[in-house]
């Protein structure tokens, strides 16, 4: 195996010991613990300390949490701890969780990533993060992420450069703090956004689960970028982002991924493109057929990658379901047009907000507002209401697809995970862009369906490869159970990363 594929991960240290036993509490999915702390076999009090323990012990090399709550951490779960006790019914009772550094926590530094926002302290609760809090959940603190996550990376001027626990290779991004904190067991459940794979690409470089949820199904209220500063940060619904955006969980475990989803869901009266809809239980998901694709002929997929979404194809085959490689063709136009889409917003609010100020963003973002400046001079910005027109027939085509085959296989990304400090990554003989990278994320982001990452496989080079489970709007059950099964008969799906490279 090539240096660095997962002796990378053995330069960090392992779990801490207690009283000559492994401390197991980092180690046990969100579930548990709550279950744990319900019974009265451990405190919220004991697993915050472990899960802060942890966090010392490893983050000063991983740069994934860059804003922490040690005490008012604690005084949480001594809190959640004597609510327990008297009696409250909470889901997440005691559970760590960490935030991207996107989404808005009352009291705590919020920053984006940008010398624009280091001060910057919302008075209120992003609705997921609020809601999490309301079902016991416990705030660790914020996660590592690029600039206004406007990024494939995690690095910035104001914290630096995450690193991923499994090699010296990228943790993704935008997400890429919160898939390093939870693969490194800073913490067993954390919420990210999803704009073009944000999520899920992460996971896919990390080897942890995430889940984008429908677009609508979980408030975007509190996210930044928005249209100003003014609180409750309320997503702008004229952008793409603003519609396509979505604030999603990473775990370890399927049943954390659900367990979270369940206590966000359902509209707030701010978001105005959430909406109500049934939330079934995925235990109870029946599905009968499923589709294979390894992804986008232009600009492909590597073999390995491939590889992986064709071996969960066959697991899935062996559990009884059908399953059929009927190519999804409208999802290859919808490559194209995600861009030309995403392009007509312009960096609207980021110019909004910065606008005087520009000095104090970092270099990426300063160039990327002068390209989009550059775009308005240019030329005038195209009919968006033509291409909105031309999304919604594809999202009916693939909609149709999907009533065929509830559920389609594909790859997360075009390649492993790579250094981006060496050379581009290429597939077939061509160089692949950070862009051409996430084109099998960001068609499904502009169609708004829910899906999955799912660790499944392993790469040439022995990394995380990730298998993208994607299902019906609002069937996120049905998501859920595929990535269960697909969780249950990967050896990958049952490795914990730290135990093979510690």
């Amino acid at each position: 195996m090539p240096r660095g594929a997962v002796d990378g991960f053995a330069r960090m240290p392992p779990p801490r010991h207690r009283g000559g036993e492994t401390d197991d509490l980092i180690q046990y999915p969100a579930a548990r613990l709550a279950a744990m702390i319900r019974d009265g076999s451990v405190s919220a009090r004991e697993v915050v300390e472990a899960h802060l323990s942890r966090i010392e012990q490893v983050n000063g090399g991983l740069n994934a949490i860059v804003t922490l709550r040690s005490d008012e951490a604690l005084e949480e779960a001594d809190r959640v701890g004597q609510a327990v006790r008297g009696g409250a019914a909470l889901p997440l009772a005691g559970v760590p969780f960490t935030v991207k550094d996107v989404i808005a926590a009352a009291g705590v530094r919020t920053t984006a990533g940008t010398p624009f926002l280091k001060d910057f302290v919302p008075r209120m609760d992003a609705t997921a993060v609020a809601r999490l809090r309301g079902a016991g959940a416990i705030l660790l603190g914020k996660t590592n992420c690029p600039e206004w996550a406007m990024f494939g990376y995690t690095r910035n001027s104001l914290f630096g450069e995450t690193r991923n626990p499994v090699g010296p290779v990228t943790p993704g991004g935008s997400s890429g703090g919160e898939a390093a904190a939870i693969a490194s067991r800073c913490s067993p459940l954390g919420l990210g956004t999803d704009f073009g794979g944000s999520v899920r690409w992460p996971a896919h470089c990390t080897g942890v689960l995430a889940l984008r949820p429908t677009a609508g199904r979980v408030p975007g209220t509190g996210q930044l970028p928005a249209p100003s500063l003014d609180e409750p940060l309320i997503p702008n619904e004229i952008t793409v982002q603003g519609r396509v955006q979505v604030v999603g969980p990473l775990a370890r475990s399927v049943d954390d991924l659900e367990l979270s989803l369940r206590a966000m869901a359902g509209p707030d009266g701010l978001d105005p493109l959430a909406v109500p809809a049934p939330l079934r239980p995925s235990d109870e998901a029946t599905v009968a057929r499923v589709a294979v694709w390894e992804g986008p002929g232009s600009p492909g997929v590597r073999a390995d990658v491939a590889a992986v979404v064709r071996e969960a194809a066959r697991a899935i085959e062996k559990r009884g379901i059908a399953v059929a490689d009927e190519r999804p063709d409208m999802l290859e136009r919808a490559v194209r047009l995600y861009s030309e889409l995403r392009d007509t917003d312009r960096l609207q609010d980021v110019r909004r907000l910065v606008r005087g100020r520009e000095g104090e963003v970092g270099d990426d973002v300063r160039s990327a507002i002068a390209d989009a400046e550059e775009a308005d001079r240019r030329e005038p910005n195209p009919d968006r209401a033509l291409l909105w027109e031309e999304r919604d027939r594809l999202r009916a085509g693939f909609l149709s697809f999907l009533e065929r085959h509830p559920i389609l296989l594909m790859a997360v990304a075009t390649v492993p995970p790579y250094d981006l400090s060496g050379a581009p990554p290429s597939v077939n003989g061509r160089e692949h862009s950070m862009w051409d990278v996430l084109a099998p994320c960001r068609l499904i982001s502009l169609l708004g369906v829910p899906a999955a990452s799912v660790p499944f496989g392993k790469s040439a080079e022995g990394l995380p490869i990730g298998v993208q489970v994607v299902g019906r709007a609002f069937r996120e059950d049905e998501v859920l159970a595929v990535s269960r099964m697909l969780m249950e008969e990967s050896a990958l799906g049952r490795t914990r990363w730290s135990e093979v490279t510690e």
